[in-house]
């Protein structure tokens, strides 16, 4: 598909973030009921001076952090909120760009049912993928119309855009999104796969996504960030997890170095429930990602599986929060990170078991490695415990390669160059292995090993 054929789908906006966007990006949007504006005005409204208000998360910009969320520049994008018919969706997310006459291609794992952005502009394919007549998956704003109660009750309740600053940006400024809805005690064996592609020019991509699981029901969700242009993306994702449901929330993150990545996800899991989520940070010049779990019913199970890889000049910046609100309840969180040349990491992990959370198992493991000695990675996990008669752990490393894995490698004949990316990759397995299919550990495998050659470049 040409790709004027993107910019032409829906008329767009300079974009910034002040008041005189927010009313023009608003009057866009009453134009007509064809886009994918999920949020009612006045919430845009309010949200906008939350953002205005509200400060900017984390430290400033110091000798081991360069960016200043406070001094993100954002202006010079383009907003829109538009739908493009095509044949078929594309059938492989994972190509980097996306041209004029070729599809991107997927990685591994066949789009069996979901929703495939550029940029702000979702494809809206005439021959629909297979996709259990049960499910429902829907851009958020056709949802909200054909499923306002389901929509109602998750999406503003789990991330609060009163107290989160990019929260409040992405409601604000809401151009596309999806609705994912999973009945109860039906169980998917395909995954539900969410693309976000970068538009061919550079766009602010304000995507939100409602996943909601009955009892019983059993799922695996992909999102994907691809593309190579300057797109600032500021999204949030709220899933409700039923009781005896069990969600596999996969992000992988491969946009292009010069994109700007800002995603908040949150969770609420009820008794027995399971939520795991697995993150791959592999892409954007600067990510920030917030996960939390909210364990709110008894016998409540959690697992974040995240890792991130730094290169040239990228920063990640990760924090997950587990919440331990009811007794019985567990979560396992294992992070791997590493930066090579002067990619920089910050991870802040927390882990809360609240008063009456009695019998609570909660467990935190977070190790980074340093490939050059001008990257960096800050690594601080936490503990808050107001209950008895529980188990909580957690640990943290930041080293470099360990010199007796590379005299065992070099002394079985394998040269240090290639001991020290077998090293690096064996790594990452920790994480890895805990990813839902073998075609989704092999790809991230994959992406990590293009990672390590990219740093080898660059050395």
């Amino acid at each position: 598909m040409p790709s004027s054929a993107f910019a032409q789908s829906r008329a767009a906006v300079a974009f910034n973030d002040d008041e005189a966007t927010l009313q023009r990006t608003i009057a866009l949007l009453e134009e007509s009921d064809d886009h994918g504006g999920a949020v009612d005005p006045d919430v845009r409204e309010t949200a906008f001076a939350r953002y205005l208000a509200l400060p900017a998360p984390g430290a400033r910009a110091g000798k081991n952090w360069r960016y200043d969320y406070a001094a993100l520049e954002v202006a010079g994008l383009s907003w829109s909120s538009g739908r493009q018919p095509v044949a078929a969706l594309p059938q492989r997310p994972g190509a980097k760009r996306l041209d004029d006459d070729a599809s991107a291609d997927n990685l591994s794992t066949a789009n069996a049912g979901g929703l495939f952005h550029v940029g702000a502009t979702v494809l809206e394919p005439r021959e629909l993928p297979s996709l259990d007549p049960r499910v429902t998956v829907l851009p958020l704003a056709d949802a909200r119309r054909t499923h306002g109660d389901v929509v109602a009750g998750v999406l503003h309740q789990l991330i609060d855009f009163q107290t989160d600053r990019f929260a409040a940006l992405a409601t604000a400024f809401q151009n596309c999104g999806a609705f994912v809805f999973v009945p109860a005690g039906v169980q998917l064996a395909e995954p539900l796969v969410l693309v976000f592609a970068s538009a061919p020019d550079p766009a602010a991509v304000f995507p939100q996504i409602v996943v909601v699981l009955g009892d019983g029901a059993r799922a695996t969700v992909i999102e994907r960030h691809i593309g190579e242009s300057e797109s600032f993306i500021c999204g949030t994702v709220e899933a409700h997890v039923g009781s005896g449901a069990q969600l596999d929330y996969v992000a992988v993150q491969q946009a292009g170095e010069s994109a700007r990545a800002v995603v908040a996800r949150s969770a609420r899991c009820e008794a027995r429930a399971t939520m795991r989520w697995h993150l791959a940070e592999l892409g954007a010049g600067l990510a920030r990602t917030t996960l939390e779990t909210r364990l709110e019913g008894e016998g409540a199970n959690a697992a974040i599986n995240a890792l991130f890889f730094n290169t040239g000049m990228q920063h990640v910046d990760l924090a997950t929060t587990v919440r331990h609100e009811r007794g019985h309840t567990t979560s396992a969180t294992i992070v791997r990170s590493a930066a090579n040349d002067r990619g920089q990491g910050r991870y802040l992990g927390n882990i809360i078991i609240r008063p009456h959370a009695h019998g609570s198992d909660a467990s935190l493991r977070d190790d980074a490695l340093l490939l050059s000695k001008r990257a960096h990675i800050d690594s601080i996990p936490a503990l808050e415990i107001a209950a008895n008669d529980v188990k909580a752990f957690h640990g943290a490393t930041v080293g470099s390669i360990d010199d007796e894995q590379l005299f065992y490698a070099q002394s079985r004949g394998i040269g240090r160059g290639e001991a020290e990316r077998m090293i690096a990759l064996g790594f990452f397995e920790p994480a890895v292995a805990h990813f839902p299919s073998e075609a989704l550990r092999n790809e991230v495998r994959t992406a990590l090993d293009a990672k390590l050659d990219e740093a080898t470049e660059r050395a």
